[in-house]
């Protein structure tokens, strides 16, 4: 085979492997409803659109007009690239009847004819069934191999059906003389849908991450680990408009899928241990940002780690500027503050937090004449307070009822009993949580599916994307 490698043609995988061997056999492997086609025809669709590699379907599966019916759904127009001369559709039941040495020709054929450079087979498995005994699988596989691979230089691509999920894997024949093999697997997160992509093997290419998560909505996505925003955006960041009756996210997407925060609501956001300020920030400073810019105060505690200079940095990136912390934003705090801010509440005793902190956001809404976010990190108040917090939660929501704005408590698994206790109270309940370096973001109230968090260059402000 040749080392050389051409890319695959989908945003964010080819960010995880150096691409396809070219005039490589490849097998995506999965139990039902994993993606396999949608993968598979992916690697087809953009082969041809942006790698200049027409490509082939070979289908034991379905007819050609199920085939192109299924392909709207995920938003891939093959007969377009069918009059382009970019694609071409082939039954393996019609074509194989003759015999498979005759029906291997025609393939043959037809990549010669199309200049095709990749193919696809669907399905390996339904295709292996055919034949009298393994012995004749693996002749016929040896002959893909040797004809379609090596002397056309066709990167091919069988799909190969797997057990259901959790049953062990097992590899064959067919695993073992590929270049490359990648695995597609379902699973669930707290009853949620998530999709999940492992680069088995890949031959002449160092995979590091080897895992990666992905979704369906829209056609096969990968979603790679979360970049998150570095620095102050150049151009000034504009956040959406806010709902009748309500507050935006700060984030369009989010706003789309939960219709925003209702006046006089609580949030509550639950914090998955291994996720930085920075990263669960990427989903809580959109809504600080998009609350301040609109000129309303805002009131923090910040959650334990995180610190007022550490808000101050944070909203820089978000596109908040000095006077906007100035008129507007107020950190609750002990110590490690400049005397010379203005907009810190400096705390002393158990009393005097539980008093004070029942009686601030009223008094700044009242001050300021605007709604108020109130943000608490619920791991501090309880290092201050101890048992006292609930109580005074009890009071807090009391008094937040009672004025416009959003309170939002965010909850670390320091103390896990206390998530469980203010659940029940919370308007609305989010979790955040990353896996394969994704940040994963998900409703308990009101329920949605599993959102990935991804960041664009021009934008500190999220795409969030359903995992379907």
């Amino acid at each position: 085979m040749s080392e050389e490698f051409v890319k695959c043609g989908i945003e964010g995988l080819d960010a995880l492997i150096k691409g396809l061997p070219r005039g490589g056999l490849i097998v995506i492997s999965g139990a039902p409803g994993t993606g396999k086609t949608a993968f598979a025809t992916s690697l087809l669709y953009y082969g041809a659109l942006r790698c200049n590699e027409p490509g082939v379907y070979a289908s034991l599966i379905e007819d050609e007009e199920s085939f192109y019916a299924y392909m709207r759904t995920l938003g891939y127009d093959f007969e377009r690239l069918k009059i382009e001369k970019k694609f071409s559709y082939l039954a393996l039941p019609t074509m194989l009847e003759p015999g498979i040495a005759t029906g291997i020709g025609m393939v043959m054929n037809t990549i010669k004819s199309l200049g095709a450079r990749r193919l696809v087979i669907d399905s390996y498995t339904a295709m292996s069934q055919m034949f009298k005994d393994q012995g004749e699988a693996r002749t016929f596989l040896h002959t893909i191999v040797s004809k379609m691979v090596r002397q056309l230089g066709c990167t091919t691509i069988l799909i190969k059906e797997e057990k259901s999920p959790g049953e062990k894997t097992e590899y064959d024949y067919v695993d073992f003389i590929a270049d490359g093999v990648i695995s597609l697997e379902m699973d669930t997160l707290e009853d949620k849908r998530i999709r999940r992509l492992t680069i088995v093997k890949m031959r002449g290419s160092e995979v590091r991450n080897p895992k990666i998560c992905f979704t369906l909505h829209g056609g096969f996505t990968p979603l790679p680990p979360t970049k998150l925003p570095e620095k102050p955006p150049e151009k000034r960041v504009k956040y959406p408009a806010d709902p009748p009756g309500g507050y935006s996210t700060g984030i369009p997407d989010l706003d789309h899928e939960i219709g925003g925060i209702p006046d006089r609501s609580t949030i509550l956001l639950e914090i998955d241990p291994r996720l930085t300020p920075r990263e669960y920030n990427v989903v809580g400073m959109p809504l600080a940002a998009s609350f301040v810019s609109k000129e309303r105060p805002c009131l923090v505690l910040p959650t334990g780690g995180v610190t007022w200079a550490t808000l101050r940095d944070l909203g820089r990136i978000y596109g908040l500027t000095e006077e906007h912390f100035k008129n507007y934003v107020h950190v609750i705090a002990e110590s490690g503050v400049p005397e010379e801010e203005t907009n810190v509440i400096r705390l002393t005793s158990d009393e005097q937090m539980i008093n004070r902190l029942v009686k601030l956001g009223t008094s700044l809404s009242r001050r300021f004449k605007r709604p108020i976010l109130a943000v608490f990190g619920i791991d501090r108040l309880v290092s201050y307070i101890g048992e006292k917090t609930i109580d005074m939660i009890y009071s807090m929501q009391d008094e937040a009822r009672n004025r416009p704005g959003i309170n939002m408590w965010l909850a670390k698994p320091t103390r896990p009993w206390i998530a469980k206790s203010l659940a029940p109270l919370a308007d609305m309940h989010l979790k955040i949580t990353r896996r394969h370096g994704a940040i994963l973001l998900y409703g308990m109230k009101p329920r949605t599916p599993l959102y990935a968090v991804q960041t664009a260059e021009d934008t500190p402000i999220p795409k969030i994307i359903p995992i379907t």
